[in-house]
């Protein structure tokens, strides 16, 4: 079986899950996420011990999983004070590396925890609201199609470097033509779903969410980078690791999320 082929069939396997999750109840997209941040932890993880960076991934994991399971199941904001306090104890045991522990430890909770989690804060929020499932659906759509506009055009025409020491491949051109093509997207989709939402309004989302998504990508890849490894896996033939498929989202969805929220409270 060719690599392209198996590219397909598992972006076409993840797609129809995350779509069904999507359009269903919470409860299989509050699933899909814990299995998620469990795996994508586990590359992240990995990925910071091969800088000789040692965190417990049973316990970064389980607080990960502890923030949306709080969210889902309803409990007291103290509690996620509680998972604070237990990182700066944990780290009292790893003192030789507490200079590393802490804030790895903290960025981990956030980055994997806490912005993953934003896909199931606004799937229940779109429905305690009345929204339809396609304004969940949007971020998804928007940052598939925005990284495919990259790619596509920076491949076709791309001659000057974006981030050359993060991700030598990305280019200029492709960056700008990812703003153009997720823009026009975004006006003619926000307006269909959302007639009162004005074009201008929807072309600034547009604006705004692709450069998150760039962004949320060259974070991951200043990761790899620094270790000198290409996937957070090899996990997803043709893909790389869960980490490599939702870089962009982690980014895109929560700034989304609040955006909306922002907008429906004017």
């Amino acid at each position: 079986m060719s690599n392209l082929l198996k590219r397909i069939i598992v972006a076409l396997i993840l797609g129809t899950l995350v779509v069904t999750a999507l359009f269903i109840h919470p409860i299989l997209l509050y699933i899909i996420s814990l299995i998620w941040i469990s795996l994508a932890t586990i590359e992240f993880l990995h990925i910071l011990s091969l800088k000789q960076i040692y965190i417990n991934r049973f316990l970064i994991i389980l607080l990960n999983l502890a923030i949306p399971t709080i969210f889902y199941f309803g409990g007291s904001r103290l509690i996620y004070v509680g998972l604070l306090f237990i990182v700066f104890t944990y780290s009292l045991y790893k003192q030789e590396q507490y200079y590393l522990v802490v804030p790895f430890s903290l960025f981990a909770i956030f980055y994997l925890g806490v912005l993953p989690s934003h896909l199931l804060f606004l799937k229940i929020w779109a429905r305690a609201h009345g929204l339809s499932s396609f304004i969940v659906l949007f971020p998804v759509l928007f940052t598939w199609l925005n990284d495919t506009a990259a790619y596509g055009v920076g491949s076709w025409i791309g001659r000057h470097k974006l981030a050359t020491k993060i991700s030598p491949n990305k280019t200029i051109e492709g960056f700008i033509g990812s703003i153009i093509v997720s823009v026009l997207f975004s006006a003619i989709y926000l307006r269909a779903i959302l007639p009162h939402m004005t074009a201008f309004v929807a072309v600034i989302i547009g604006l705004i969410l692709s450069v998150a998504a760039q962004i949320g990508d060259l974070v991951e890849s200043g990761f790899k980078r620094a270790v000198g490894i290409k996937d957070s896996s090899g996990i997803l033939p043709g893909h790389g690791g869960f980490l490599d498929r939702v870089d962009s989202l982690l980014f895109t969805v929560p700034i989304f999320y609040y955006i909306l929220l922002y907008f429906i409270a004017l």
